[in-house]
């Protein structure tokens, strides 16, 4: 189909959707045609290049007109405010379509939870847990849907809210079989994310070229001073500051805050109040200057503008995350993307060097995918409330679990904890329920979110003079920094969480009010890529190891989280292995005795002692440290709200998913240790690395 074709077939929607940009982007030229011919479409193209455009528009002609006047389109996006910004970006085209149709938009958030079951919208924006609340309640409304829109779905995927979809998904179709789907997805290395999530899914990837044009610069004290001269230099009037922690975020918008952004600078994330985050999205869309100091709240597609640059304040924790951040300015310069990223010591300007060179050869790196156990209960407690009214049985949700997981064993030993722990109650044999307790928390909707959450401070802070509620902090200090704004503790209500501030000039004592989550950092297969990097001259397997003073040093360059796993899996098993900053493994081990040491088989022989194995400990003493340090983790890896639901071998069992232990394995089974000298090692590393 010619563009010219595509127009044409486009009869209703061409206008509304894309007479403003003149022309149709690759991806929607290739993207609309499968659309209109009925078919379930994945799309894979970078930021800014018209993917929704590129979707909704065919799919609303394909409804219109016979589709007026009944819920017919469900678009799901990761984040409430990714919502609002899909809502601000559709409202015009469909208010065009209005003066001729009968056509709506709606969304359906938890800060908006009214949804009209007599009166649904024509297409309604929501999210997850927004759309698991509704298919709890209101079922019947989802009988004459025609289409599933999954936004953003890489951003969903591998985690625990995306399996939460994968599920729910399979219970829609349970109800309606007649539908087709649409997902849309940043570039990523996983082509066939869309099978998770619907039947025969015909992909659209679309690898657009953008010059990613980076700098450097080193956190001095003069490094605001350097980050204003370049944004001066190029004409930079509209910029957003990722940062990894909200506590960054609240400090440093502080600094920015000097001339010619003197006013023009806001903070961006999830603990301000939907009115706060509201009213600064607006600020940012308005006006012409402006600083954004944000977390991945705005990582996550959010269209303030025409935002020119980002600033990166350290390294994200992957490639795909830094995509994802660059990807959120430039926007007007549709295939050039320009950041600033500000490095802490050498390893962080290696990090974001590495980064950058992946992004711009669209080498990924991303972890693979295993299924998110702790989902299974929350479903369990998500389809019990459903069918409330005539209960269900064990085989009937065993047909809604499995599609996401397909270990029955194991489903069934999450049913008989719930049942054991009191969530689920069996009246009558082989019907269950939810108890009443349960129940309960159902309706007040405290069961849909699968995301998790800080168990310790929050505080509800609030504005002493006018009682206006400002956001939540953490952790409580005496003054701190909130909203981008300096304030004092007037009065706390333990009891209530609650705490009454006044605003004041500067804040002088601690800023770190918030924790970022944790990461699993880097996926453990950028390793061989970080090695390369170092010793250009070894083979891919190849890692090097050196004696040195007694010791035995392994560079491994697996990252801290993997590199305290397998040192502590080792010391479970009596081999004394330390782990320097998850780069380099060391253990006292004379030479001649170091296969014995390191736990090698007995007939190993080295080949003229130039290989080693890559020392793997017992996958059982892996799993004895996950155990002990199993609540440290659950937060580490962003474990789900009902983690604590599994029974403690299956909650085992789900960190292990979520580190791939099994791949991880693997991946070290195809490694060879080579030989260097101390010399040529330390110099190699020399600014990299402390402790050896």
């Amino acid at each position: 189909m010619t563009e010219a074709e595509t127009k044409q077939a486009l009869r209703r929607t061409w206008i509304p959707f894309f007479s403003r940009f003149g022309r149709l982007t690759k991806v929607q030229i290739e993207t609309i045609p499968k659309i209109l011919t009925g078919e379930n479409v994945v799309v894979i193209s970078p930021a800014a290049t018209g993917k929704t455009e590129a979707v909704v528009a065919p799919v609303i002609e394909n409804l219109l007109p016979d589709k007026l006047n009944q819920f017919s389109i469900l678009y799901i996006s990761p984040t409430r405010a990714l919502v609002n910004d899909l809502n601000r970006r559709l409202s015009s085209p469909i208010d065009y379509l209005k003066l001729s149709l009968e056509i709506d938009l709606a969304r359906k958030t938890g800060d908006r939870p009214k949804f009209d079951t007599k009166r649904p919208p024509f297409l309604l924006l929501t999210t997850p847990e927004s759309f698991d609340s509704l298919l709890c309640r209101f079922p019947k409304v989802f009988t004459q849907l025609s289409a599933v829109i999954l936004d953003e779905l890489h951003l969903l995927d591998n985690n625990p809210r995306g399996d939460q979809l994968r599920i729910l998904l399979t219970r829609l179709r349970r109800i309606n079989q007649n539908l087709r789907y649409y997902a849309l997805s940043a570039t990523i290395d996983d082509l066939k994310i869309g099978e998770r999530y619907f039947p025969n899914p015909n992909v659209v990837f679309v690898q657009t070229e953008r010059e990613i044009e980076n700098i450097l610069i080193p956190h001095s004290k003069n490094f605001v001073d350097i980050i204003f001269r370049h944004l001066q230099e190029r004409e930079l009037h509209k910029i957003l500051c990722f940062f990894n922690a909200r506590s960054y975020a609240e400090s440093y918008a502080k600094i920015f805050d000097r001339p010619p952004f003197r006013g023009k600078v806001w903070v961006h994330h999830a603990s301000l109040t939907k009115k706060e985050r509201e009213r600064i999205e607006q600020l940012m869309t308005q006006e012409k200057y402006g600083i954004l100091c944000a977390t991945s709240t705005l990582e996550l597609g959010i269209d303030i503008g025409d935002v020119d640059g980002v600033v990166l304040f350290r390294p994200p924790f992957n490639v795909s995350s830094l995509l994802q951040r660059i990807g959120r300015g430039n926007r007007r310069k549709q295939y050039y993307l320009f950041a600033i990223g500000v490095y802490d010591n050498p390893w962080e300007k290696f990090l974001f060097e590495l980064f950058f060179d992946c992004a711009k050869k669209g080498q990924l790196f991303e972890k693979r995918y295993n299924p998110c156990l702790s989902v299974i209960p929350q479903q369990i407690f998500s389809y019990l409330f459903q069918r409330r009214r005539i209960g269900t049985t064990f085989d009937s949700m065993l047909r809604v679990i499995k599609p996401m997981y397909e270990n029955e064993e194991n489903i069934q030993s999450i049913f008989q904890n719930l049942l054991s722990d009191g969530s689920l109650t069996t009246p009558r044999t082989g019907v269950y329920f939810l108890t009443p307790k349960l129940e309960k928390k159902v309706a007040y909707g405290k069961i849909h979110s699968n995301i998790q959450e800080k168990s310790f401070g929050n505080y509800d802070v609030y504005d002493i003079g006018t009682g206006t509620h400002i956001g939540k902090i953490f952790y409580l200090s005496k003054r701190f920094i909130l909203g981008g704004r300096s304030w004092e503790m007037v009065e706390k209500q333990e009891k209530e969480k609650k705490v009454f501030a006044q605003r004041i000039g500067e804040a002088d004592g601690t800023t770190k009010l918030f924790e970022g989550t944790g990461t699993g950092g880097y996926y453990y297969q950028l390793a061989t890529v970080i090695k390369q990097k170092f010793f250009p001259d070894l083979k891919p397997d190849e890692f090097p190891y050196f004696f040195d003073a007694g010791n035995i040093y392994i560079i491994h360059f697996l990252g801290m989280l993997y590199g305290y796993i397998l040192s502590e899996a080792f010391n479970r098993v009596e081999i004394p292995m330390i782990d320097i900053e998850g780069k380099i493994f060391s253990m006292r081990a004379k030479k001649a005795t170091v296969i014995r040491d390191l736990g090698l088989t007995s007939d190993f022989k080295p080949n003229n002692s130039q290989y080693l194995p890559f020392p793997i400990p017992d996958e059982n003493a892996i799993r004895s440290v996950i155990k002990e340090n199993i609540f440290q983790f659950e937060d580490n890896l962003g474990s789900g709200a009902f983690f604590r639901s599994l029974p403690e071998d299956l909650q085992i069992e789900d960190h292990c998913l979520t580190l791939d232990i099994g791949g991880l394995l693997n991946y070290l089974n195809q490694l060879r240790l080579v030989e260097l000298s101390p010399d040529k090692c330390l110099k190699a590393l020399t600014g990299y690395i402390r402790g050896i």
